[in-house]
């Protein structure tokens, strides 16, 4: 029993990642706006595709397929598509009080999930009518475009002219420039949001220059995987983003294991009865 009790408590201790949104508000003194649960089996081998000729517009395409990045448009009736309809209501309510339009996703490390988060919002909004542009400002691995358009030509630096020169050969000096500046002011008079894809807070420090032209910021944690001391390094040194932090989104939740450490709240998950809200997962 004591060898038990001690196994247990050092595998407590050892066990210092993000799990649950009362760690999400006791930790770091804020929301925890939604939970993404863990999707498998849903992309689908681009090699499995139909090929579609476009000719000479093959670079301004956006190229569709079965993976999650279309998850709320293929699969609105399911748990993760209604977490970002959470998503979209914070960011609504928050945009009502505050007049907040540009809303900015990033996260401490690469792979947890940032770009799929803002891609899925983007759609959300965009299916109900609202007036959305999403942007990748990932200057440095714009993985949002080339998941979206593998072929594309141009990209934010291309609205920016004259502004990559000798002087300004970083990313984030690009993303900090009176230029830039003046491109978000002329989209925020277009869109009701623009949401931006952003680095990784951990590897650059590109965020940390714009964030002037930020309203609000979602900040995505991997559930179970990102430690809590590079979360709290990370936001520590950049205190813009967690001035302006719309909230939390823990990602890749497994719903199966949540009740191991917030048992009081699993029905709350995962209940039999949603299927009469027409969940189909």
């Amino acid at each position: 029993m004591i060898a038990g009790f001690g196994l247990g408590l050092l595998r407590d201790i050892r066990d210092q990642v993000f799990r649950t949104g009362d760690q999400v508000a006791s930790i770091l003194h804020t929301d925890c706006i939604a939970m993404l649960p863990k999707v498998k089996g849903q992309v689908t081998s681009r090699s499995r595709q139909p090929r579609t000729d476009y000719g000479s517009l093959e670079h301004r395409i956006i190229k569709r397929d079965q993976s999650l990045f279309w998850a709320v448009i293929d699969s609105p009736l399911t748990r993760f598509a209604e977490s970002i309809r959470a998503i979209k209501i914070a960011a609504d309510l928050h945009r009502s009080v505050n007049c907040s339009k540009v809303l900015a996703f990033t996260a401490s490390l690469p792979n947890e999930g940032k770009s799929t988060a803002a891609m899925a919002l983007a759609q959300s909004i965009a299916s109900v009518g609202g007036r959305v542009l999403l942007l990748d400002a990932d200057l440095r691995n714009p993985g949002l475009s080339r998941k979206l358009i593998p072929e594309a030509r141009a990209g934010l630096l291309e609205f920016l002219p004259a502004v990559v020169n000798e002087r300004m050969a970083h990313s984030s000096e690009v993303l900090g420039c009176e230029s830039t500046r003046i491109l978000f002011e002329r989209l925020r008079q277009a869109y009701e949001y623009i949401i931006v894809d952003l680095p990784p807070l951990a590897p650059v420090v590109d965020v940390r220059a714009m964030t002037h032209l930020i309203d609000s910021f979602v900040f995505v944690i991997e559930w179970g995987r990102t430690r809590i001391d590079v979360v709290e390094h990370a936001l520590r040194m950049a205190p813009g983003v967690y001035d302006n932090l719309l909230g939390v989104v823990l990602n890749k939740a497994d719903l199966n294991l949540l009740g191991r450490y917030q048992s009081h709240r699993r029905q709350y998950y995962d209940n039999r009865h949603y299927s009469r809200y027409g969940y189909v997962d």
